[in-house]
């Protein structure tokens, strides 16, 4: 009985060496196949398509916030209403907040800038108001005839023009195509 034993002692001796040696190998195998792939360049390509999911992400991420603003940027034009369906009722309505002195008003009649804002127009009109030229200003309105644009139907303008028929001023209207308002581009 104690042969028995002891051979299977012997028995159970050579499966640990025998594991051992197959871990070595498979960690030689896999330290081969790491510098292989350093050598021709793996890490290289793993990194650029890594790289690439990373900038698609990005990307994906950018535009749906430029979507996002763009949207946005629609919907305050959409609720930009002040004005006229035609340019003639937009000026009309302009000249009318300037004689009633609501500069805020008038303000709105302005198209809104890339900042969404007409706060330089509602300066420059108080600053008229505070120089005492608002009576001026609402004289020349008055004489403003039209001078439509052919090349752009969304497009309208207003011209003053003085004794020998030059224009002196003129006044540029644009139309609000997400509210169906005209507005003041520029004058």
């Amino acid at each position: 009985m104690a042969e028995n034993n002891s051979s299977s002692a012997r028995n159970k001796e050579p499966q640990p060496k025998r594991k051992n040696i197959f871990f070595i190998i498979i960690g030689c195998l896999l330290i081969i196949f790491i510098i292989f792939f350093a050598i021709g360049g793996g890490f290289g390509i793993l990194k650029e398509r890594i790289q690439r999911v990373v900038d698609s992400y990005k990307t994906q991420k950018a535009l749906k916030q430029y979507e996002q603003a763009l949207d946005q940027y629609y919907q305050v034009l959409a609720q930009d209403t002040y004005g006229g369906k035609t340019p003639q009722e937009t000026l009309d309505m302009f000249i009318n907040a300037l004689e009633k002195g609501d500069i805020e008003l008038a303000a709105k009649y302005f198209a809104l800038d890339d900042n969404l804002s007409r706060q330089k127009w509602e300066d420059g009109l108080l600053q008229a108001k505070n120089e005492g030229r608002i009576e001026e200003i609402i004289k020349e309105l008055k004489l403003a005839q039209d001078n439509p644009r052919e090349d752009n139907p969304n497009a309208y303008q207003f011209a003053i023009f003085d004794n020998q028929g030059r224009v002196i001023h003129t006044i540029y209207m644009e139309l609000n195509e997400y509210s169906g308002v005209w507005k003041i581009k520029s004058m």
